[in-house]
């Protein structure tokens, strides 16, 4: 072998190597954002099974539901949540760029006027970061239309003891989710 084929050799050898040390970062890179996408998407499925399998076994009666645009809380029996289980006080809202659901233990005797006593068993649990919106919306009775909750003000309380449905409108991570809509079991079932 001469020296000249010993560099073309080597030059194309390099090339071929260059060529697959490439191609496997780049692959490297697309199953990372893979698998970030896939991580994202896991947890806003299990947000969105969590809220929808709460929201529905929702409670009726006085002071047992409470919503307005920016938040809402409501009681409801709960499988086992870290501390949390049998029926609960749930509280969902926004705080700063998180979606928060707090737990507070459910007591017969409580007084109406009294609020819950939240974070006393288990401590708020961040649902989802990187949250830009959050509405909600409730449809007071079959019959009508989500219009008059999106005249509600944001502080505004819907004045319900439970609605026939509602509606979470969010943007997280930059993503418009689509509505999540909750027809609730109790609606029009007397205490």
């Amino acid at each position: 072998m001469t020296l000249v084929e010993v560099v073309v050799a080597s030059t194309v050898f390099a090339l071929v190597m260059l060529a697959t040390v490439t191609a496997f970062r780049t692959f490297g890179q697309a199953y990372q954002r893979l698998d970030q996408v896939t991580a994202e998407t896991a947890k806003k499925r299990e947000v969105d099974r969590f809220l929808r399998a709460s929201l529905v076994d929702a409670m009726n009666g006085e002071a047992r539901f409470e919503g307005n645009t920016r938040e809402v809380s409501w009681i409801t029996p709960l499988d086992r949540v870290g501390s949390a289980g049998g029926i609960q006080h749930l509280r969902l809202r926004r705080r700063g760029d998180n979606l928060v659901l707090s737990f507070a233990p459910f007591d017969p005797a409580r007084d109406p006027e009294k609020s819950p006593d939240w974070g006393s068993v288990v401590d708020d649990y961040v649902l989802l970061e990187d949250v830009t919106e959050m509405r909600l919306r409730y449809l007071p009775s079959p019959q009508d239309d989500w219009s008059r909750s999106a005249k509600l003000d944001d502080d505004e309380d819907l004045g319900l003891s439970l609605p026939s449905a509602m509606m979470l409108e969010l943007t997280a991570s930059g993503q418009a989710w689509p509505p999540l809509t909750v027809a609730f079991d109790q609606f029009g079932r007397q205490e």
